[in-house]
């Protein structure tokens, strides 16, 4: 009597919408189960990137949108599914198999509704990509050892500029897999990225794995992942082998850019979607044990930034989602955690090729403060301090900040405003730009939030607004699994404020009214004690205890509804805090 209620009872679709949906079913079945070779690769490629998503036909506009999930069967239409039982998307079925769309029939909770939709004009775009192409397939790769670990060499018969715009058309999704799946899940796992970082990617045009197929030949036998032999003893000699792979390949990197781009990276080496896609540019939030990522640059200017080329992105995906075990071991644990720290590294240190070569060690040595030097010195590749940039930068301003203003200028067509916490006029208008605007240091009750903090903000006209306040923590560097409280900085701990639900977790809820939105604002930010705390929340807290508990927490749930229906998901409560 006193649980969640939850509003979630299937609706029966009428016999014209059965048909609609099952026509649909069975075009992608047919689409996914062709008998030549290339179409079978092609479809395995496809699995294995589109296995976690909740997968959606957008053309039908049926209401409520039934979600399906691609699996492996046993069995072809129009047989009973009988799914292929495997720990991993690409271990061995040991038997022929067929691609099914399988109806999700549970209650969708918002970790893991990860959205992906399918319609006509996506099919035409995996056939221009992939099919239409001249290429050809002398055989199928295995799900051995060789192939299951390093997936450039499973699918390097397809195109590797197929597979990277493939990846780059639907950048959100791919990252929200690894960010918000089931890796990303506890302090170590998360530990391993800024709380706030933003994300670019470079034009498939450029970037050299993609366009240049000696540079392709070279880096394909380095680019293995780590993780698949998993006993506790494999763990020193794995690691030291693929972190040594990885640094052959960056420093291979280093020179081939070096050779094509003498004059230096330049602002048509950032993808710029195409010219429409919103894809192109993401945030990413940590929330201490959980993540989120987010269309868009959010925040103030971080402190870091990435940017992703294709190798990057596919080992990011596979390392973290295909190849991760949720049940594995110690070892094959650590490994993960261990290469997506080189990851990190590699993104970041693509992004400062962009920047003067002269500036660029003091600007990384900032990113790995203090023990962090140790970590780059030992364990990663050797940083690009001799390719020019053919960016123009000006000597009185910081180059970091030149660069994402020159980024925001080009790309502003795909980067939407963010008024709250880059507010350029009238910042008195919303009060919460007040929270956004300086570091705990200045405003000390920051130090008193959790790392997500929902704001229902009641209107005079009886509707609501929703706001994310993230708590983003400051660390001399992410560089290491442990000893992160010895790393953090809380007096530069800051707030970003979005005006809509982000993460899965919500941590506390705050009820404020419109007409005490100020009030609150000024209260939350000057809060230097618990019990100053304990009085805020006394006024406009949301308790567990509280007798319409249930209603207010699922605002979060009913705005998706009204403003996101499609990515609308039940939010979890297992970490809202007791105060």
């Amino acid at each position: 009597e006193q649980g969640a209620v939850i509003d979630q009872a299937p609706t029966p679709f009428t016999a014209a919408q059965q048909q609609q949906i099952q026509t649909q079913i069975e075009t992608w079945e047919s689409f996914l189960n062709q008998p030549d070779m290339k179409s079978q690769l092609v479809a395995r490629y496809l699995y294995e990137h589109l296995f976690l998503a909740h997968l959606y036909f957008s053309d039908i506009g049926v209401q409520p949108t039934p979600f399906f999930q691609l699996v492996r069967s046993y069995r072809n239409a129009p047989e009973p599914i009988e799914v292929v039982a495997t720990v991993r998307p690409n271990d061995d079925p040991g038997r022929p198999i067929y691609y099914r769309l399988r109806p999700i029939t549970d209650t969708l909770v918002h970790k893991t509704h990860i959205i992906y939709g399918l319609n006509d004009q996506r099919m035409q775009r995996y056939r221009a990509l992939f099919l239409q192409q001249d290429w050809q397939v002398d055989s199928l790769p295995g799900y051995d050892y060789q192939h299951a670990s390093n997936p450039f060499l499973a699918f390097a018969a397809i195109p590797a500029r197929a597979r990277y715009q493939f990846m780059l058309d639907s950048a959100e999704y791919f990252t929200r897999t690894f960010i918000r799946g089931p890796v990303c899940r506890g302090q170590i796992a998360t530990d391993v990225i800024r709380d706030q970082f933003w994300v670019m990617f470079e034009d498939p045009a450029q970037e050299q794995y993609v366009s240049n197929e000696d540079h392709r030949r070279k880096a394909t036998p380095l680019l293995g992942l780590p993780g698949e032999k998993s006993h506790i003893l494999d763990l020193g000699s794995e690691w030291l082998k693929y972190q040594n792979k990885r640094n052959r390949y960056r420093d291979l990197r280093t020179r081939q850019y070096h050779r094509a781009f003498n004059q230096g990276l330049s602002l048509n080496n950032i993808w710029d979607g195409d010219g429409h896609n919103n894809n192109a540019f993401l945030t990413v939030f940590r929330h201490h044990n959980s993540a989120s990522v987010e269309r868009g640059w959010w925040g103030r200017n971080p402190k870091t930034l990435w940017l992703m080329d294709y190798p990057l992105f596919e080992r990011t995906y596979y390392e973290l989602v295909v190849n991760f075990n949720v049940f594995g071991s110690v070892s094959h644990q650590a490994q993960t955690r261990l290469y997506f720290d080189l990851i990190r590294n590699g993104g970041e240190t693509n992004f400062l090729q962009l920047l003067p070569p002269q500036q660029r060690k003091a600007i990384y040595h900032d990113w790995y403060a203090g023990s962090g030097k140790i970590k780059t010195a030992i364990a990663y590749h050797t940083l690009d301090t001799l390719t020019p940039t053919a960016i123009p930068f000006q000597p009185d301003a910081p180059v970091q900040d030149q660069l994402i203003a020159l980024v925001q200028d080009r790309f502003g067509h795909l980067l939407p405003a963010d008024p709250i916490n880059r507010c350029r006029q009238h910042c008195e208008q919303n009060p919460l730009t007040r929270l956004a605007s300086a570091p705990a240091a200045q405003l000390p009750g920051i130090g008193f939030l959790p790392d997500v903090t929902v704001l229902r903000v009641d209107q005079e006209d009886g509707d609501f607004k929703f706001y994310s306040l993230i708590r983003d923590r400051a660390h001399s560097n992410v560089a290491f699994m442990f000893a992160e409280e010895d790393r953090y900085q809380p007096d530069e701990d800051s707030v970003t404020v979005l005006d809509f639900p982000i993460s899965s977790y919500p941590n506390f809820m705050f009820r404020v009214p419109q007409a005490e939105l100020e009030d609150f604002v000024k209260t939350l930010i000057m809060i230097s004690t618990e019990q100053e705390r304990g009085k805020l929340v006394d006024r406009w807290g949301v308790r567990r205890t509280d007798a319409d508990f249930w209603n207010n927490f699922h605002s979060g749930t009913r705005f998706l509804n009204q403003h996101r229906p499609l990515e609308s998901g039940i939010f979890d409560l297992n970490r809202y805090v007791g105060w």
